[in-house]
């Protein structure tokens, strides 16, 4: 009986202090606890501080600039009333001086007339400077609300920036999402809904260290492309590696950049020879060099060294190269680039066997000349490969919203034999950094079959080499972070009969007879619907 009488006040404070939903103080936690809890509050007040302050001084901005505002607007209709009083002014001194010259050119004008005369004279004098000192208020609130406005944008850009900042690194990225039809004569319509997503993280170890890492959606087995296909019976995609680097830029030698890892092209080249997805893989050296000169402003020295293959018991693949590139600044609104590279791509036979097993999968079939043995099994390609590449770029500063960009691109193969010259001529006028900017271009592009390995180039034209191609492009900025483009591959093979399996089916009974004199193969027109989302 005592047992259950001392159990009833028990539970019932047990309830008071469930119901009262109070938690338990501090000083009644343990020591560590406590301590726990100190620092949590500690940083959670810190961060509030940080967040209230940044919005404090943000706001006080914008107060200034609404004060500022109303200032110049009273300004502005005080000006508008001392201009209507000066324009009275003269009107009335108009009519005095025309009054005095009516008069007889023998009379002398009255007393009275010409004090009239002197005092709407002095009164317009005031008014005209009680004009310019209004005038120069106003100039002076412009300048103090121009300023104002300058340092918001300033902070809103800085405070954006550490929005997207984890300690010591940053995020950046896009999604995008595409439809993609193709039309051909001899094949069936195909209809391809595409989507591509990537991520970067990019840091500052120190001054001199910085670094990075990049994940993109794309098959494992394609070095060209990053896209996406919606298929699969909606199973899981594909997001993968695909950039992981170190770059350091020594105080001592501002000049000098070196890359390690799998980075972004360090030197200059067009879709031509390597496809933009593509990151190499290895080490770049950068020497750049800023002039005095009026003509000449930069000259820029790149070397590279990106091994591709490896094999315990034989020689391993790699490409060696390097580029040289001069800027011009011809006028006010004219600047020229010149690059000139050589690229040896040493033992490329393995990328042949590689696709010829499957192992390696582009997204457009091989085009290239293959070396095969009495089965059919490649052994290699039938030419080696080494590439002068040159690019001429002309910039023209016709308009700040639609630039013009002029630009021509060469490449040979010089170890090989025959059908080994490439071309790519493009012009691109406008941009798209921001919302409402449009950009629309076009491109010719003609690549003989051994000019470059198909397996890394353009990803997107009818075939990778013995092609003729077209590019046109429309993109117009929706958002600052939003862009709708278009763009249109309309192409064929330059000489079907050296590529007789990639003629369509329908026409393809032209190139396998006896007469192939009407051997040929049909445009292919391929749309790209895109919109693509960055952040």
């Amino acid at each position: 009986m005592c047992k259950g009488e001392r159990i009833v006040p028990l539970l019932g404070c047990i309830l008071i202090l469930l119901l009262s939903g109070q938690p338990i103080a501090a000083e009644d936690q343990p020591g560590e606890a406590r301590a726990e809890m100190t620092r949590a509050d500690t940083s959670e007040r810190n961060e509030t501080d940080t967040n209230q302050a940044g919005g404090m001084f943000v706001a006080s901005v914008q107060n200034e600039i609404n004060e500022l505002k109303a200032l110049i607007q009273n300004q502005r209709i005080q000006i508008e009333k001392l201009q209507s009083t000066v324009e009275q002014q003269q009107r009335q001194l108009d009519k005095v001086m025309s009054r005095i010259e009516t008069r007889s050119a023998a009379a002398a004008a009255p007393a009275s007339d010409i004090q009239a005369v002197r005092e709407k004279v002095d009164d317009v004098e005031l008014l005209r400077g009680e004009l310019e000192a209004v005038a120069e208020g106003t100039a002076q609130a412009n300048q103090r609300l121009s300023k104002a406005e300058a340092d918001t944008a300033a902070t809103n850009k800085t405070l954006e920036a550490k929005s997207k900042q984890l300690g010591n690194f940053n995020f950046s990225g896009d999604i995008r999402v595409r439809y993609e039809p193709f039309f051909q004569e001899g094949a069936e319509d195909r209809h391809r809904e595409r989507f591509r997503a990537r991520l970067n993280i990019t840091g500052k170890l120190s001054d001199e260290i910085s670094g990075g890492i990049s994940f993109a959606t794309g098959s494992l087995d394609d070095p060209v492309s990053t896209n996406q296909t919606i298929a699969g019976f909606l199973n899981r995609k594909n997001f993968a590696l695909d950039r992981a680097y170190i770059t350091y830029k020594p105080n001592y030698a501002k000049f000098l950049k070196l890359d390690a890892g799998k980075f972004a092209f360090p030197w200059y080249r067009t879709p031509l020879t390597f496809d933009s997805d593509v990151n190499p893989e290895g080490f770049a050296e950068t020497l750049s060099f800023d002039l005095r000169s009026s003509a000449l402003q930069n000259i820029t020295i790149v070397g590279f060294q990106l091994p591709f293959n490896e094999l315990p018991a034989s020689h391993d693949s790699f490409v060696l190269g390097g580029q040289i590139q001069t800027h011009y600044r011809i006028s006010s609104k004219v600047r020229l680039s010149l690059y000139g590279a050589g690229i040896n791509i040493n033992r490329a036979d393995p990328i042949a066997v590689a696709v010829g097993n499957g192992s390696l999968r582009p997204s457009l079939s091989n085009s290239n000349t293959f070396r095969t043995n009495a089965s059919g099994t490649v052994l290699g390609y039938a030419n080696k490969f080494a590439y002068l590449d040159t690019i001429l770029k002309v910039d023209l500063d016709t308009n700040p919203r639609f630039p013009t960009t002029l630009l021509f691109n060469f490449s040979n193969n010089v170890r090989g034999s025959r059908e080994r010259s490439a071309y790519w001529a493009e012009a691109t006028v406008g941009r798209n950094k921001e919302a409402g900017d449009v950009q629309l271009g076009y491109a010719f592009i003609r690549i003989e079959k051994d000019a470059v390995i198909g397996a890394w180039n353009e990803s997107d034209i009818r075939s990778s080499t013995n092609v003729l191609n077209h590019k046109l492009y429309f993109g117009y900025m929706i958002r600052n972070n939003v862009t709708g483009q278009f763009t249109a591959w309309i192409g064929h093979l330059a000489n079907p009969l050296d590529n007789v399996d990639l003629v369509p089916p329908g026409v393809r009974g032209a190139c396998t007879g006896m007469d192939v004199s009407g051997c040929e193969d049909p445009y292919l027109k391929r749309f790209q619907f895109d919109v693509i989302y960055k952040f």
